[in-house]
């Protein structure tokens, strides 16, 4: 909590982000992104906010992940 605030999962959107896709594995995210998979359960459990620079880079990547996903021809 900063500043006595009550953390509200709005002001913490890679957490939300993970609860809300369980399916997505922080351990192989992290390594796909090539950042320390103890760095993202940070993230993840709300103990470290990423930069803005971070945080686009995790959109980035998750988008790229869509695009993939909307490829797949079954």
């Amino acid at each position: 909590m900063e500043n006595n605030k009550p953390m509200f999962i709005d002001d913490y959107p890679v957490v939300a982000l993970f609860r809300q896709f369980p399916e997505l594995n922080i351990r192989q995210v992290a390594q796909s992104m090539g950042i320390s998979e103890k760095l993202l359960q940070h993230y993840v459990n709300g103990r470290k906010y990423p930069s803005p620079e971070r945080m686009q880079e995790i959109e980035a990547f998750l988008h790229q992940l869509g695009k993939k996903l909307q490829e797949v021809k079954l």
